[in-house]
């Protein structure tokens, strides 16, 4: 048998002892090695690669073998002349507070419920499949489970006790028969082979091996398949225990043959009740308000919210403040982020970059500040339902600080998409809806337009007369000839389309000239981008508090837009009219008047080419 690290108890069945001398990925207790190799201390004996045994002149000659029945003693510094300190080092609370009973798990009371009542009815399943977010308690209810399958002394509702020695070798982490495997590093198919070559073996300890495969979706293809028939017929002492926080990368196959036990999220209050407990048994003091808002920080996971407590204790000592909690977790006042969101939403730019310059002089770190503008802007947007107009634009900010929040924030660019988008929010920070135009400067139109030049003479057509510019659905034209058709209409907004585009802001302009309008609901309107145009839709949907402001200006009144995909066919504007787009620029104008004078060409409308 092969000594050293991978070694194991000589009182072990055999096919055990092959099996950890052949292979160097079997969990043995450290202090059941034989020493092969090192030197250490052993009770008064010094032990030199487990074969010369040297007396220390001032110790005891005779001391318990490694190998015998005796318990070893506690390991000595190599200096036995000086006192050990007694000191233990810092363990995280997660660690020290993890659940050891099904009674001490939060928040998963449906899924401990049913877990207790199988293994005290013996109806435990072969496999499991633990599904949910970060820090839930899926590891620890899957410990907990292989506790009670193997507790030589459960209770008879299922609760393992805790105290047997199958149960305290499972806390320790020195069980043999409990395997606990990462899949983002043991995810190929070599390494799946070999679990199914174990556990084809009987255990070595427990009633049952218990594999515990956490985040199980890493695994490649081939190790799926190579695990498939396993998981689906395991042998009778084998139970797998899969967790993942991404289901979907978890095959089809592989689910149907396990339990499916989704967590959810904890809820606020009872992170905060648990971390009130762990307050008090540390002798430290808290305010209600800061244990509540590091359970909202925590987002439903209890670990995150015990490693925040862990961080605002070493941060502020034995007293945990609310204030406390913002300058440890770099967090920005409810103040500074309600100024943020009003200055986002009237659109004024230089008072949402103060308000960033200062957050970030004050040493706030951004991607915080961005989670917490978004979910500022958040409350805001379901509590606007009566305002159409407002929660829009709402949800366009919300965008961008979602962003902000979670791609721009890996990528450090948190601080510069809050910054963008204060310059952004001044095209939408008007107000939604506007007065209408006063009737002396409604006579005289925004744009003169010349009508379609006829095929017969090559001279341009004299200017048609000017349409005034349309006046509220409820005010009827006095007397006007001909009368202006009201802007409620979609085939005004279809006519007046390119003035629309031509007075778009170049970010855009582009978008406008890819859709057409197809339907008008009351001031609800639909613009239509073609099947292959969809990722221009969605670029104007991001940008639709802009498009309306500009649907203001142009038609006036409040708007609100629909973008859509369909096989809608984008008809193609005249030549006239795009000559007549910018009538500034005499030189083009004269340059197409030349050009059919020396031809003797004519105007047409063609189709785009693409």
């Amino acid at each position: 048998m092969k000594v050293g690290s991978h070694a194991a108890k000589v009182r072990e069945p055999r096919q055990v002892r092959k099996e950890a001398a052949v292979s160097d990925r079997l969990r043995v207790p450290w202090g059941d090695l034989a020493g092969a190799g090192r030197s250490s201390w052993c009770g008064w004996l010094a032990i030199d690669a487990g074969c010369t045994t040297n007396t220390h002149p001032f110790l005891p000659a005779r001391c318990g073998s490694v190998y015998g029945t005796e318990a070893m003693s506690t390991p000595v510094p190599s200096d036995p002349t000086q006192p050990e300190t007694g000191v233990d080092p810092h363990r995280a609370l997660y660690r020290r507070w993890r659940s050891q009973r099904f009674g001490e798990v939060i928040g998963q009371d449906p899924i401990v419920e049913t877990l207790r009542r199988a293994v005290a009815g013996d109806r435990t399943a072969h496999a499991y499949l633990f599904v949910g977010p970060r820090g839930t308690g899926k590891t620890s209810t899957a410990r907990i489970l292989a506790k009670a399958i193997n507790c030589t002394n459960r209770g008879a509702d299922g609760e393992p006790c805790d105290t047997c020695p199958s149960c305290v070798s499972i806390r320790e982490g020195r069980a043999m028969d409990v395997i606990e495997i990462d899949a983002a590093s043991h995810g190929l198919v070599e390494d799946a082979r070999d679990l199914v070559m174990r556990a084809l073996t009987a255990p070595a300890e427990l009633r049952r091996r218990v594999y515990i495969i956490d985040e199980v979706h890493m695994l490649s293809t081939h190790a799926f398949n190579a695990l498939l028939k396993m998981v689906e017929e395991p042998p009778d002492h084998v139970v797998f225990i899969l967790a993942t926080t991404d289901t979907h990368k978890v095959p089809a196959t592989i689910i149907s043959r396990t339990q499916r036990f989704d967590f959810r999220r904890i809820a606020t209050d009872a992170i905060a009740g648990k971390l009130s407990r762990i307050i008090s048994a540390e002798g430290a003091e808290a305010e209600p308000d800061a244990l509540a808002l590091i359970a909202r920080l925590a987002d439903g996971g209890m670990r995150d919210a015990e490693s925040l407590l862990d961080q605002v204790l070493a941060f502020s000592g034995d007293r945990v403040t609310a204030d406390g909690v913002r300058e440890a977790v770099g967090l920005a006042d409810d103040e500074s982020v309600a100024a943020l969101l009003d200055a986002y939403g009237a659109g004024d730019a230089p008072a949402a970059l103060d308000v960033i310059e200062a957050l970030a002089d004050l040493g706030r770190d951004m991607t915080q500040v961005a989670a917490q503008a978004e979910v500022e802007a958040r409350h805001r947007l379901l509590a606007s339902a009566a305002d159409p107009a407002g929660a829009r634009r709402l949800a366009t900010i919300l965008r961008t600080l979602a962003e902000a929040a979670g791609a721009a924030a890996r990528e450090g660019r948190a601080r510069l998409a809050m910054e963008l988008l204060a310059v952004e929010s001044m095209d939408g920070g008007q107000p939604a809806v506007r007065p209408a135009p006063h009737p002396a400067a409604a006579a005289e139109p925004p744009r003169p337009r010349p009508a379609p030049m006829p095929a017969s003479a090559p001279e341009p057509a004299p200017e048609a007369e000017p349409a005034p510019a349309p006046a509220p659905p409820v005010v009827a034209a006095a007397a006007a000839d001909p009368a202006p058709a009201p802007v409620g209409e979609l085939a005004v907004v279809a006519a007046r389309w390119v003035e629309v585009v031509e007075r778009a802001a170049p970010a855009i302009k582009p978008l406008l000239r890819e859709c057409r309008p197809v339907a008008l609901e009351g001031v609800r309107l639909t613009l239509a981008f073609p099947e292959e145009r969809r990722f221009m839709r969605e670029k104007a949907s991001t940008r639709s508090a802009a498009i309306e402001a500009l649907l203001g200006e142009v038609l006036t009144g409040s708007w609100a837009i629909d973008c859509v995909t369909s096989n809608v066919e984008l008809e193609p504007l005249s030549v006239a009219q795009a000559v007549a787009a910018d009538p500034a620029d005499p030189d083009g104008q004269a340059l197409l008047e030349g050009v059919l004078r020396i031809t003797g060409g004519e105007l047409v409308d063609v189709p785009e080419v693409r």
